[in-house]
């Protein structure tokens, strides 16, 4: 976890006060279809997050509050929407759209460099994660 450049806290932050600083996602609903934010409540009109079911990440809070909408607006409105495959052949560090665990160096950790970076011909026969936080999790929960 401690590679990760915002390591999970044990409470989630629910007092930011400027765009996209909160550390859950909430679900949005009545602008447009719906969508998922990590603003503060005061910017869609909440005074505050309680009662309101939150998730760890967009994607999360996306599947979880707005699976029925046919037309992805939810996914659309993400940054780094995800897309129907997930990127493997990446070249530049960091590039990846999944994380999977490095072991042979230190303690080990998660990346989304290419695997070459780290000695790999491929991601073939890994376990790969959508998150950082998703991939600590699954290999290296004992670390914490």
């Amino acid at each position: 976890f401690s590679q990760m450049a915002n390591p999970p806290t044990q409470a989630p932050t629910v007092t930011a006060t400027e765009a996209g600083t909160l550390t859950v996602f909430y679900p949005v609903y009545g602008e447009g279809e719906g969508f998922c934010a990590n603003d503060p409540p005061t910017d869609h009109g909440l005074s505050s997050l309680d009662g309101i079911v939150t998730s760890a990440t967009n994607a999360e809070c996306c599947t979880k509050h707005f699976s029925w909408q046919k037309s992805g607006f939810c996914f659309s409105q993400m940054a780094n929407p995800p897309t129907q495959a997930p990127t493997v052949t990446a070249t530049e560090a960091g590039t990846m759209t999944v994380f999977y665990p490095v072991y042979n160096e230190g303690e080990g950790f998660c990346t989304n460099d290419p695997p070459a970076d780290h000695g790999l011909s491929s991601l073939n026969g890994i376990s790969t994660s959508a998150t950082h936080a998703e991939c600590c999790n699954k290999h290296f929960s004992w670390q914490k």
